[in-house]
């Protein structure tokens, strides 16, 4: 209904782009009037835009460094065996707790099988991080660059709202994404039980 109005741009920025496919975005950016073209947030999704298309399943997914709990760098594409799951948490993200034990039950199921994860935390904190890992049973290789929203991955990877992950294959290819609950079981005993 407003076009032209910047709450507009800003509304589909803040509340929508984490929920729509990078087609969606675009479609939507072309609802917005011609003065919201280069509005500070119309060129944060298109850089978004840009950024899940090479996200797609079947393309590779981003490498990078980042540091475990104990500041030893870690390197994505050095730890990929069997199926990873990229999971993007925080110890203060509610979603993410309640959807932990899923997680860990999937881990104990499949792991054996070639199911691995790489946890990376929006965390901003050390301690909280750390006490997350520790008090949701997190048996699994961590990272963190502790700069909240402004992670490095969770920039490389177009994450908006968490949790989020990606399902990567061993040599890093894309296989699926955002999968919780009862879906990332199923996706794992498609793959894992043959």
């Amino acid at each position: 209904e407003h076009p032209g109005s910047l709450v507009s741009a800003y509304v589909l920025y803040r509340n929508w782009s984490y929920r729509l496919s990078p087609q969606e975005i675009t479609k939507n950016i072309s609802l917005l009037d011609k003065s919201q073209q280069n509005s500070t947030y119309v060129k944060e999704l298109q850089e978004l835009v840009k950024v899940l298309n090479g996200l797609q399943v079947g393309k590779k997914a981003p490498d990078f460094v980042s540091q475990d709990p104990e500041g030893k760098s870690i390197r994505f594409s050095e730890n990929l065996k069997g199926y990873t799951l990229v999971d993007f948490w925080a110890s203060w993200c509610g979603p993410c707790r309640r959807e932990n034990p899923n997680i860990v039950a999937a881990y104990k199921e499949y792991h054996d099988k070639g199911f691995n994860i790489i946890g990376i935390s929006l965390d901003k904190k050390k301690e909280n991080w750390v006490k997350g890992i520790q008090d949701d049973h997190l048996d699994w290789l961590h990272v963190s660059d502790l700069l909240f929203w402004n992670s490095a991955i969770a920039k490389l990877y177009g994450v908006r709202a968490i949790p989020a992950n990606y399902l990567v294959d061993s040599k890093g290819i894309i296989i699926a994404r955002n999968l919780h609950g009862d879906e990332l079981q199923t996706t794992l005993k498609s793959l894992l039980n043959k």
